[in-house]
């Protein structure tokens, strides 16, 4: 990482809404929708938890990604504690080989269920930038749940659109739930983020036979949409894999892990800040080798702050610029998690 870097991490704030309506309007997904009620209430949501303020079922972490010489907002990512709880079950469609079937689809569900990532987009200018702005995005929030792993849960789940049609509609849909709620696939994805009760009560409890569907349907079954294909090789990069589950909506597939086992969160380590030495140089007098990696830091209840920077281990101590120091808005001997990257 030879140049500095010009964009940091941190919680979003409600003052952030106006910069985060463009965001959600890209998306426009169940977790990000492009509705500004919902959005207002997420990121009230969002405020809350990062103070440790809303229990876990219902917790929601909400990061955006800022340049702190404007403090314009480009993009941001999700962190849904508890995707499955009594009152709001998580339903999937597992791809699998039922006796007497053959290749299928099965209902699961779980009112148990796993921490989910979401919300991942960046304005399209800010898309292939130098500092490799998603992966920072999609990083920080595993680096936050190994910092803190009481506020989510050991199984981590991901979710990938398919390919969809030219107007954004899903073939699958059209060829299976839709027929079975009467709703259109937008109107099912906005009635899930409130009531996921219709999906038990209208979808098959019997394996369906995949041959049952149009080619197309099948050919883009669990199959991640090009748009999302960077962001799948890094998740898969640290550890995700395709767990043969696809969303019943549209028919995208889920990536998951234990969070323990995720190479970064192997690699992480914590320490304490420090300026850098003048000369670059311990007592001893060796250089300790630069590194770059993901810092994260809280300078405050309920704030969150991360950089990814050059910096070098001294003893428990990382030593970072001055910069850098300013942009985690760190102090000498503050905590600070940094993830090898």
């Amino acid at each position: 990482m030879t140049a500095a870097p010009t964009f940091r991490i941190r919680q979003a704030r409600v003052s952030d809404l106006p910069a985060l309506w463009p965001l959600a309007r890209q998306l426009d997904s169940y977790n990000l929708p492009a509705d500004r009620r919902v959005l207002t209430r997420l990121v009230a949501t969002s405020v809350r938890a990062f103070r440790g303020a809303v229990p876990k079922p219902t917790a929601r972490y909400l990061f955006v990604m800022e340049r702190p010489r404007d403090h314009r907002v480009v993009g941001c990512s999700l962190i849904i504690a508890k995707h499955g709880t009594p009152s709001r079950p998580h339903f999937w469609l597992d791809v699998t080989t039922a006796p007497g079937w053959g290749p299928a689809l099965r209902l699961g569900m779980t009112t148990d269920g796993p921490t989910e990532l979401g919300g991942l987009v960046l304005l399209p200018r800010f898309r292939g930038h130098r500092e490799r702005l998603g992966r920072q995005l999609s990083y920080a929030r595993v680096a936050y749940l190994a910092a803190h792993p009481e506020r989510g849960e050991p199984e981590i789940l991901v979710e990938y659109l398919p390919p969809l049609t030219r107007a954004g509609d899903s073939r699958f849909w059209r060829a299976f739930g839709g027929p079975l709620t009467g709703l259109s696939y937008r109107e099912a994805d906005r009635r899930s983020v409130t009531d996921t009760a219709f999906i038990r009560r209208a979808f098959p409890r019997t394996p369906v036979p995949l041959d049952r569907f149009p080619p197309a349907v099948r050919r883009d079954l669990g199959v991640v949409h090009p748009a999302a294909a960077g962001a799948c090789r890094r998740l898969r990069a640290i550890g995700f894999r395709d767990l043969r589950q696809v969303e019943p909506f549209d028919g995208g597939p889920y990536y998951g892990a234990r969070l323990a086992d995720l190479t970064l969160v192997r690699r992480m380590r914590p320490g304490r800040l420090v300026a850098a030495a003048e000369q670059g140089l311990s007592p001893q007098g060796t250089v300790p080798v630069p590194r770059d990696g993901l810092l994260c830091t809280a300078p405050a209840r309920g704030e969150f702050r991360a950089v990814a920077a050059t910096y070098r281990w001294r003893h428990d101590q990382v030593e970072v610029s001055a910069m850098v120091m300013k942009m985690l808005e760190g102090q000498p001997g503050m905590p600070v998690h940094v993830t090898p990257l």
